[in-house]
């Protein structure tokens, strides 16, 4: 992936006084940035988008083939050089995930996922989810199994989800994208747990509807700690949708799942105007 970054990189450079101005102004330390330049090394996600802002490139542009990237930088027009702080908002996101790389450690691991399913109200969906650790931040992934665990021969679907976990004050936040079809983003808000040995997480959800509608909805979410190993094949063959009352599903994650807002659907939808 980055076999043609140190070619870009210096060709970058050369375009520039000296690689030492381009260390200066980017306040990069010297016999790290010629790591980069010789290949050694690769820079961090934080860094590359540095490197990107600095020079006006994509991030995409800057990991081309070196014969497609020269071609590129020739056609660029001249002094069209992005300015940085147009990327201030991706840079905060980018050192809170990092901060809370840390606080999150507690939490890794696998979950079930319960809430209030979008595509068929008035059902419970469990899903299975993992927490875990990267070099660059905490990261979230889930499949969810869209059919009724007591009808197996109804048809249903698989939703894929991955994104980033990350904390603000005393709330964990979550952003994922369903990586299938890529039309649809979640976000949800939980209560960190104030217990040495995590139990369950709960907080709020919101989405759309995998239906032809897509209304907006938001729903009550639980998440139940599995443990940092479990058997996967098995716990996904437990997960699925749920009536209410469904002894599979304990009483006290259904009762934090209904809603006094709707309690037959248990979810808040958007209002078509």
């Amino acid at each position: 992936m980055y076999t043609d970054l140190p070619k870009n990189l210096r060709l970058l450079c050369s375009y520039h006084q000296s690689i030492a101005e381009v260390c200066r102004k980017l306040k990069i330390n010297r016999p790290q940035f010629n790591r980069y330049l010789n290949g050694q090394t690769q820079p961090s996600l934080r860094l590359m988008r540095k490197l990107c802002d600095f020079f006006g490139v994509e991030e995409a542009e800057l990991l081309l083939p070196h014969g497609q990237f020269s071609e590129l930088v020739r056609l660029k027009p001249h002094g069209s050089r992005v300015q940085v702080v147009k990327n201030i908002p991706v840079n905060t996101v980018e050192d809170v995930v990092l901060s809370s790389r840390t606080k999150l450690d507690p939490y890794v691991g696998y979950y079930f996922t319960y809430y209030n399913s979008m595509s068929n109200p008035g059902k419970i969906l469990r899903g299975f989810a993992q927490i875990y650790i990267t070099p660059f931040g905490a990261n979230i992934k889930s499949l969810e199994n869209i059919a009724q665990k007591d009808q197996p021969e109804a048809n249903g679907f698989t939703c894929k989800y991955e994104g980033i976990i990350y904390m603000l004050g005393d709330r964990i936040f979550i952003t994922t994208m369903e990586m299938l079809t890529r039309n649809e983003v979640t976000h949800t808000i939980l209560y960190p747990s104030y217990k040495n040995r995590i139990q369950y997480l709960s907080g709020i959800m919101s989405g759309v509807a995998a239906h032809a509608m897509r209304a907006p909805a938001a729903t009550r979410i639980v998440y139940q700690f599995l443990g940092k190993s479990v058997d996967i094949r098995n716990s996904m063959k437990m997960c699925g949708l749920f009536d209410y009352g469904d002894e599979q599903i304990h009483q006290e994650i259904q009762q934090t799942l209904r809603s006094t807002l709707d309690p037959d659907r248990n979810l808040m939808e958007a209002a078509l105007l």
